[in-house]
């Protein structure tokens, strides 16, 4: 058994190579600093479980990105399930602190909106892949009777509160440009773009750009230790599995 050739190999998911050669390498890095040979590993449940165990104590940084090591080695343990950390404290901060980032920044630039409705989306479509990417189309916004807006993305009305209201503050922005004095007064290649998210030559933004609006809200030590755009989307849609869990649950004791 020699894990990194297999992972290496290992066709689960369509990477781009530039990506499969970090996560290989990081695989080969974590195996390098717990002194483990490849062809020694045991099996792969006692490697997966090295490797948990490495994380939570500190042996291994958390930078270090393993994730689809990790899953590829779960993935050859289909019965075997590592417990899923609780990252009900991660998703209660990021909501109240985009809220209370929209509520305080009434003059906000558009820059602030945009990172505030960057990380609105994550939370709220964590399986629709990176916001930065998102056709303009994504959000929607319609004026019902009684002076009501209704927020939608990706098709899903977006319920009252915090996030709905951020991302109808970056909707406003968006069809603003689509005025002549505004094109003026803004980039051309943003009011022409046709993603939610455009950077200034029209295009996606960097694939920095969620770390870097995560920043600004961590800015001072706020927020818990280690948050990253991958532990918010895993918090998400954590939250979506608890949601599914209980709706069958609930579910079953009705049919019993």
């Amino acid at each position: 058994m020699d894990p990194i050739e297999e992972f290496e190999a290992f066709e689960g998911k369509a990477y781009s190579e530039s990506t499969r050669r970090v996560y290989l390498s990081a695989a080969k890095k974590a195996l390098r600093l717990l002194r483990i040979a490849p062809d020694k590993c045991g099996s792969y449940e006692e490697l997966s479980c090295l490797l948990h165990q490495a994380l939570a104590d500190g042996t291994l940084p958390k930078t270090l990105r393993i994730g689809a090591f990790l899953s590829f080695l779960e993935s050859k343990n289909p019965g075997v399930r590592v417990e899923e950390p609780d990252y009900g404290p991660v998703r209660t901060w990021i909501l109240d602190r985009i809220e209370r980032e929209t509520k305080a920044v009434r003059e906000a630039s558009h820059y602030v909106r945009r990172d505030l409705a960057l990380l609105a989306c994550l939370c709220l479509a964590p399986d629709e892949g990176a916001p930065r990417r998102w056709p303009k189309s994504a959000l929607t916004v319609a004026r019902e009777k009684g002076g009501r807006f209704m927020v939608k993305l990706w098709g899903k009305e977006v319920e009252g509160g915090g996030l709905a209201v951020t991302l109808l503050y970056w909707h406003t922005w968006r069809e603003r440009l689509d005025r002549p004095e505004q094109r003026r007064m803004y980039r051309k290649a943003w009011a022409y773009s046709d993603l939610l998210f455009p950077a200034s030559n029209g295009g996606p933004l960097t694939k920095h750009a969620l770390r870097n609006a995560l920043l600004r809200l961590t800015a001072g030590g706020d927020g818990p230790a280690g948050v990253t755009p991958g532990m918010i989307r895993r918090a998400f849609i954590q939250l979506e599995g608890l949601d599914l869990r209980a709706a069958r649950s609930g579910r079953v004791r009705k049919e019993s």
